[in-house]
């Protein structure tokens, strides 16, 4: 085999020429590649490394306040671990505010709103994508510049009209919020209704299918990973909604973020901290445990409702 010696130039000097050296130097470049795809792939972990602490902190540190005595909370220095893990501290958790009573009631609430909140924004989203008319698109405009209006500038006069009409204190009025369906929720709809080749409706029209057999039949179960992100959405903005439950509901009828807002204090009115932390686990429980078991189709569904359309 013939082998000269030649000046590759550069950084690489003398190199071999003919087909060893090519062989060489192919060897070379994918040690190169695949060195750079390992930096890359231990780059992507370190950041995801430090995002899961900073995102785990708070979980993190209101199990270690949780664990605490109310004298290892204020001792200076402070302590990261407690000496001995107060465990009874959950349980003061639950029976100081009559937890499962509240934990009822949030369900109740979360679940009145969650259901119509998420029929009533795929109703909207199918009709911004499927009807074209020529104010469509304006209105669709219209729904989505709402999202710029803060929530606190519409609280005083909705309590005025539900004032008025004397049904305050009521559970259903949350069917009321819920139908109104919510701008993000309908504009991830549409974008999903975008998707769906129009074909699947022609099909079913030709079959002598109306308009809402075909949505229900047809529709509604192709966009069904985009329901699950709705739920789980809807779900979580009633759960931790504080301020429209302290507004209009009285006495038992209250939630959980009320109750855990104002509940854990002693005979002084002092914040019991390390019983605050327990209750706010129990709270943050339901949510982690829907998230996760959803997980994998809540993130593609994401994606995939991010990315068509």
């Amino acid at each position: 085999m013939h082998v000269t010696l030649a000046w590759a130039g550069g950084a690489e000097g003398f190199g071999l020429s003919g087909p060893a050296g090519r062989a060489g130097r192919g060897r070379l470049l994918g040690l190169r590649q695949a060195a750079g795809r390992t930096s890359a792939a231990a780059a992507r972990a370190l950041i995801l490394l430090v995002l899961v602490v900073v995102f785990a902190l708070p979980l993190a540190s209101a199990l270690l306040t949780s664990l605490k005595t109310r004298a290892e909370l204020y001792a200076l220095p402070a302590a990261l671990l407690p000496k001995a893990p107060r465990w009874e501290n959950y349980l003061a958790a639950w029976t100081m505010v009559r937890f499962g009573r509240f934990l009822l009631n949030s369900l109740a609430i979360s679940l009145f709103y969650t259901l119509p909140c998420v029929m009533g924004s795929c109703l909207a989203g199918y009709a911004f994508s499927r009807f074209r008319v020529r104010e469509g698109r304006a209105l669709f405009l219209v729904v989505l510049s709402t999202l710029m209006v803060p929530p606190m500038v519409t609280v005083v006069p909705l309590y005025l009209l539900i004032s008025r009409y004397g049904i305050v204190d009521r559970r259903w009025l949350w069917l009321l919020f819920g139908l109104q369906g919510t701008p993000f929720l309908i504009f991830l709809f549409r974008q999903y209704f975008a998707t769906v080749p129009g074909s699947f409706e022609e099909s079913a029209r030709l079959e002598g299918a109306g308009r809402f057999r075909i949505f229900f039949c047809i529709m509604l179960p192709l966009v069904q990973t985009a329901v699950i992100i709705a739920a789980i959405f809807a779900f979580q903005w009633s759960w931790s909604d504080y301020l429209m439950p302290i507004l209009f509901l009285r006495a038992d009828k209250l939630t959980l973020a009320v109750k855990l807002a104002r509940g854990y204090v002693d005979a002084r009115q002092q914040v019991l901290l390390n019983v605050s932390m327990a209750g706010v686990l129990y709270y943050t429980a339901p949510i982690l445990i829907l998230f996760f078991a959803l997980q994998r189709r809540f993130v593609t569904g994401l994606l995939s409702g991010g990315l068509k359309g």
